[in-house]
């Protein structure tokens, strides 16, 4: 262990400690699914019930789950979308409770028309970290190898673009990694900014030197097909990111912002183990330059399609699917490593989920949790603390099994639509 890794496990211990206490809240949550459910159902909506939708739905008079569901119908987005519309140009009371300010709006990304807009506030931001954190420290848990080494995330910016009133609207991710804890963000090798490059060959060569010559433990992304075009971009301009290790300089292939351009130090060593094993391997593979011990990232539906080739790549690196979560939030946690499937995130969402047969329907049966029965398919509705209120997603997932009361899932697809191999919806 390095010296620096010694002077911040006290400073990792404090963390691991709060995250610890939410690990053990989120699993003993699973005892009693319906009870948490029930409570979490009807808390939100007593903190909502002065919101505009509060008042249209009577939510001042909602006393329990079938209250609820008989007073909020399942919408799509299209549904939600005049109240949060509402939200998106300034009148926070649609939706959003007294001193719930937006901090931004998450951006859906991959359909056509207008995007969705999801009104990220500290409730909503908090959720979402909770979420991690207990993702986090479970795979810290089945990997002491990675503790307190680098991490390298592949974010998207926070601030593609502006709402009426001066917002961020963007992907929450960056959002995510910007106001992560102090110890945390220590971790990461790639300055925030770097999610902001618009080239993407440039943003790839940016992330990799700045990793280079760090000890990697953890490559987190999205998506599969992102860790794989890093482990190609390295070996697409092998020569050029091996003479600027050797030289301490940074010649990126496009166009980087100033404030990331900076000299690095000279690694001559290092320079030439990466020459070495890219001329022994016919090409440089990140193995030369990382021992990479875990992969996070989506491995359900096509995206399954990637895992050969990204195991390839990093060879002797377990791969672990970082569960069903958008721009609207997280819906499942993965428990262990190779399997896309999760188990429900109950603390800080209501799902109910509808038997995929009866999807589109008039009058479609919707189960409870608590409900939800292994081997079948659903869709997935969501209501939460980002003004989503028994919000149909379009999401198809399946049940494998329960852990406890709840339901363990894995996402299959978009929904009816037709999908790339990326999980993009097209037409």
């Amino acid at each position: 262990m390095t010296l620096i890794r010694t002077m911040l496990r006290p400073i990792a211990a404090l963390a691991a400690g709060k995250a610890a206490r939410q690990v053990k809240e989120f699993l003993l949550a699973h005892r009693r699914t319906g009870e948490v459910q029930e409570r979490l159902a009807l808390d939100l909506v007593s903190r909502h019930a002065e919101t505009a939708f509060g008042r249209e739905h009577g939510f001042g008079s909602i006393r329990s789950w079938r209250d609820f569901t008989t007073a909020v119908p399942v919408r799509d987005y299209e549904g939600l979308r005049p109240w949060m519309d509402r939200v998106y140009h300034g009148d926070s009371a649609a939706l959003l409770p007294p001193g719930e300010n937006v901090l931004m709006f998450s951006l859906t990304s991959g359909t056509t028309g207008e995007p969705k807009r999801i009104p990220v506030t500290r409730a909503f931001l908090a959720q979402m970290r909770r979420g991690w954190n207990v993702f986090g420290l479970l795979a810290l848990r089945d990997h002491p190898a990675a503790w307190l080494r680098p991490i390298l995330t592949l974010a998207s910016p926070m601030d593609e673009q502006r709402s009426p009133t001066g917002l961020p609207c963007g992907a929450i991710s960056g959002l995510l990694a910007a106001t992560q804890m102090r110890i945390v963000r220590r971790m990461y090798v790639a300055p925030p900014a770097a999610a902001g490059i618009a080239d993407p060959d440039a943003k790839c060569y940016t992330l990799l030197r700045y990793a280079v010559g760090r000890d990697v433990a953890m490559i987190t992304t999205a998506n599969p097909s992102s860790a794989i075009r890093l482990a190609e971009s390295a070996a697409a301009h092998a020569e050029r990111l091996i003479r600027d290790v050797r030289t301490g300089r940074f010649d990126p292939p496009g166009d980087v912002p100033a404030p990331l351009r900076r000299r690095f130090r000279p690694a001559p060593a290092l320079a030439e183990r990466m020459r070495q094993g890219a001329q022994r391997n016919g090409r440089l593979l990140p193995g030369h330059v990382w021992n990479v011990e875990l992969l996070n990232n989506w491995t359900g539906g096509t995206l399954g399609l990637y895992l050969p080739r990204l195991r390839e790549l990093f060879a002797g690196a377990s791969v672990r699917d970082i569960g069903l979560l958008a721009s609207e939030g997280r819906f499942s946690i993965p428990l262990a490593d190779g399997a896309p499937a999760g188990v429900a995130e109950i603390t800080g969402n209501v799902l109910e989920f509808i038997p995929a047969g009866e999807y589109g329907g008039g009058r479609p049966t919707v189960l409870r949790a608590d409900q939800a029965e292994p081997g079948e398919e659903y869709f997935l509705v969501v209501t939460n603390c980002a003004g989503l209120w028994r919000y149909s997603i379009d999401d198809r997932v399946r049940v494998v099994r329960r852990m406890g009361g709840s339901p363990v899932f894995e996402f299959l697809s978009r929904g009816r639509h037709t999908a790339s191999i990326t999980g993009e919806k097209i037409t």
